[in-house]
Parts: structure tokens; C-alpha cells; sequence
């Protein structure tokens, strides 16, 4: 009998394991898919998409997912101006802006000219479907400008899907905190502001 409970349990944590590493859902927990942000992974966006920003002077990427939400695919898009960087989310026709969090808002600055690298984005989800985006953040650390070399720091920027919308949670230091915010479903801080692209009319 402890025979048979000690290889069921192992099978159990194997399952387990296997699957915060694969991303294959596990009933009542997060787990993620990876979204690469490398810029051979990530091309220009639709035409729509494109004169949205260029109308605006910015340069914009797309990084698709394998994730939909409400049956439409997700995308993170990479949005650039002179010295900055930052993501915006993409769902069909919808768009929701990280602008003003990751780059104006003074409360989030943690460094100067925040920048979005080329690690990893996370979409978390459950069983339900998905709960939100995590992103790092690469900036200037304020404290090293004195110095002969800058020195870089970086922060992981939360955005979680609530109803119709997307919204701000909060910046942290590491992965296990920032899907934690996901999984507990903490309160939002701000809604994200919302573009709806639309095409010519019919």
C-alpha cells in the first residue's frame, strides 16, 4: 500500500511539474505561455494597425501569441518612440495601451528612459482562460549616472484582464510575485486606456 501511494504521488508532482513547465492547464491553477519578444519572432502589424501609430509617429511591433481571448488571438505589440519603449495589448480590433503606466505615470518610475528588452513576456491564464500579461521593463538606474558606467535595472509590469478590459495591477521585482498578483486576482490600479481600430466602412 505505501508502495502504491508513494508512485501514485510521485506521478502526481511529475504531473504537476510537467505542467508549470509546458504550460498545459492544471484545474484551479495559473500557469503561462511564453510570448517571444525578439525582434526575429515579432513582425509589422496589419496595415490598420500600423497607420494607428505611424499617425501618431511611432513605431510599432507585433509579437503574436498562441492565446486567444473571447476566441479572438492575442497580440503584445511593441511600441516605440525616440528613447522609449512599451507594450501595448492586442485582441482583434481592440487595442489597450501600457503607455502611460510603463512611461508617464511618476508614481511606476523606477529609472529613466524605461525600455521593454527582449525576455520573455508571459501570458498567464487558468482553467477559465486568461487572467493577464507580465512584461519586463528595462531602465537607467538613477543611481549609477554619477558614476563613469550606467548601470541598468529592470521591473515586471502586471496588466490583468477584468470583464471587457485590461487593467494596471502594479510593478515587482520577481516572477513568482507578479503571477501571484494574477492568481490571487489583486485589485486593479487603473484601467488601461482602449483604441478600437476600425476598417473602412462597407
Amino acid at each position: 500500500m505505501r508502495l502504491i501511494i508513494s508512485v501514485v504521488c510521485l506521478v502526481v508532482s511529475g504531473m504537476l511539474a510537467m505542467s508549470a513547465f509546458s504550460g498545459i492547464p492544471v484545474p484551479g491553477k495559473g500557469y503561462s505561455q511564453y510570448v517571444s519578444l525578439q525582434p526575429g519572432s515579432c513582425k509589422s502589424p496589419d496595415r490598420l494597425i500600423l497607420a494607428h501609430y505611424r499617425a501618431r509617429g511611432l513605431a510599432v511591433s507585433e509579437c503574436a501569441s498562441r492565446v486567444t481571448w473571447r476566441d479572438v488571438p492575442v497580440s503584445l505589440l511593441i511600441v516605440s518612440s525616440d528613447a522609449r519603449s512599451w507594450i501595448d495589448v492586442s485582441a482583434g480590433n481592440t487595442i489597450w495601451s501600457g503607455e502611460e503606466e510603463i512611461v508617464y505615470r511618476q508614481e511606476n518610475q523606477f529609472g529613466h528612459f524605461p525600455n521593454i528588452g527582449n525576455s520573455p513576456a508571459e501570458i498567464r491564464m487558468n482553467s477559465a482562460g486568461v487572467t493577464g500579461v507580465i512584461v519586463r521593463v528595462l531602465a537607467q538606474n538613477p543611481e549609477s549616472l554619477s558614476a563613469s558606467r550606467v548601470s541598468g535595472i529592470s521591473r515586471l509590469f502586471v496588466f490583468g484582464f477584468v470583464g471587457s478590459d485590461v487593467c494596471f495591477m502594479g510593478f515587482v521585482q520577481d516572477n513568482v510575485s507578479a503571477r501571484n498578483r494574477l492568481d490571487s486576482r489583486q485589485l486593479c490600479k487603473r484601467m488601461l486606456k482602449k483604441y478600437r481600430i476600425s476598417g473602412p466602412e462597407q
